[in-house]
């Protein structure tokens, strides 16, 4: 059974409504399926080694494991500090220490936050509109 919204309730969903409507499809799917959305700043970037294939002389890098300061959450737990993966079957641009990204993470079966595509992660998000649609959007 669904209650009735009250009036402030329904004026904040069709503001949600409005405002999703009004972004691009790609950005509408990751905001839909991101457990956590934010504006974070790289502190630190460590290889994600696989050790079962690494040998002698040769380590099997599968991916990154990037820290960061979070500038600002829209979606999720709000932490001053993240640490998130990227593997490199997902995406293998790597993203830059010091370089502020938008990024939509989601957490995988063993609880770590990733990003499951390049376009996961957006570097200088404050170029364009795309923050304050964010920032109409929540």
């Amino acid at each position: 059974m669904t209650l009735p919204l009250s009036a402030d309730q329904a004026a904040v969903e069709q503001g949600k409504r409005t405002a999703e409507s009004g972004l691009a499809a790609p950005l509408k799917r990751q905001l839909e399926t991101a457990e956590l959305v934010a504006r974070v700043e790289i502190t630190a970037v460590q290889r994600l080694i696989d050790h079962a294939l690494s040998e002698p002389g040769m380590t099997a890098v599968t991916g990154y494991v990037y820290s960061g300061v979070a500038q600002q959450v829209w979606k999720g737990a709000s932490a001053a500090h993240l640490a998130f993966r990227v593997h490199l079957a997902d995406c293998q641009k790597k993203l830059t220490r010091g370089q502020q990204y938008l990024i939509f993470a989601r957490t995988n079966a063993r609880g770590y936050l990733e990003l499951l595509s390049c376009e996961a992660a957006i570097a200088h998000p404050e170029r364009g509109n795309l923050l304050a649609e964010l920032n109409r959007y929540y």
